[in-house]
């Protein structure tokens, strides 16, 4: 007897909510923060709203549920100049194994730039570094035309000096078109593991999140997400991609983290708070190749930029 989509949809669904509640009943500080950095220009450009698109090699380190749709082999790289003297990069690739699903690989590298060292008298010594190294295995498959489900295991390096600790995590996922036209949604939890760190251990940052995308405009797709940390606020997330002739996209997102206050919104009008989570970027696609660039604003923290190369080969 063959299970129903909507049941299989909503036990899935219920489960990863409960299951994030409770997660939610132990707050506090979380560690391998770098986890939680957002990898993939064209997401990020979009507000990082992504979760139930997810419709290109980027999916590894989103929604693994969404390898499942790719009709190709895809490959993207990304570098982000980030605060200070700190950048990271990333790549990733995905490649579809017919039935037997699609699988994906994400790498990412974090490096703090140099650190000062001073010692308990106040002297300066020799300056230090600190690194993150992660490595995502993902899988991806349609359990039918309307259901896809994957999941992707982390394992991770974190060095600072000479000191380093490795760790394991894992992204459970699934995307599903609802019965309105080219309406779909998404659903993921993220960095489920054991605790980690340098001594003392803590909670890895886990993070739920369920998101609508829709796509019923020619060349436009809108995202909303809702995103839930487990030891910050919640976070509003919704942007956009216009693609003009399919040779130039325009991409625009904005991300709220916090309580609204009724009686405060004149404050928050062009202030740094409201600022922060604006991202706006561009795209341009020549056969195999689209080059992306992203503008994040932090607010009082002031901008980061992201380029990246994506190959979809034919």
């Amino acid at each position: 007897m063959k299970v129903k989509t909507s049941g299989i949809l909503v036990f899935t669904a219920v489960f990863l909510s409960v299951f994030s509640i409770n997660l939610l009943a132990d707050q506090g500080t979380t560690s391998a923060v770098f986890l939680k950095l957002e990898q993939g220009v064209r997401p990020m450009a979009m507000g990082g709203a992504f979760v139930a698109a997810a419709d290109d090699v980027n999916a590894v380190m989103w929604n693994p549920a969404g390898l499942a749709a790719l009709p190709d082999f895809q490959i993207t790289l990304m570098h982000v100049i980030y605060f200070v003297d700190m950048f990271y990069s990333y790549v990733a690739a995905a490649y579809p194994a017919g039935d037997i699903g699609t699988f994906g690989l994400g790498l990412v590298y974090v490096n703090s730039g140099p650190i000062k060292a001073w010692d308990s008298s106040g002297n300066p010594g020799a300056d230090f570094s600190a690194s993150d190294i992660g490595v995502n295995l993902a899988y991806g498959t349609k359990i039918n035309p309307e259901l896809s489900l994957g999941f992707t295991v982390k394992l991770f390096d974190e060095a600072i000096s000479n000191t380093s600790r490795f760790g394991f995590a894992a992204d459970i996922g699934g995307i599903y078109k609802l019965p309105v036209k080219d309406l779909q949604m998404g659903f993921v939890i993220t960095n489920l593991g054991p605790k980690f760190g340098f001594g003392d251990t803590f909670m890895l940052p886990i993070q739920f999140k369920g998101g609508l995308s829709y796509t019923g405009v020619k060349n436009l797709m809108v995202n909303l997400d809702y995103i839930q940390p487990i030891e910050t606020n919640g976070i509003v997330a919704v942007g956009f991609e216009y693609w003009y002739k399919n040779i130039i996209a325009i991409r625009m997102g904005y991300q709220f983290q916090g309580k609204i206050d009724p009686n405060a919104l004149y404050n928050y009008v062009a202030s740094p708070g409201v600022l922060a989570g604006f991202v706006a970027g561009a795209g341009i696609k020549l056969d195999i190749y689209e080059l992306d660039y992203c503008y994040k604003q932090y607010g009082v923290l002031e901008s980061t930029h992201r380029i990246g190369l994506t190959l979809k080969f034919k």
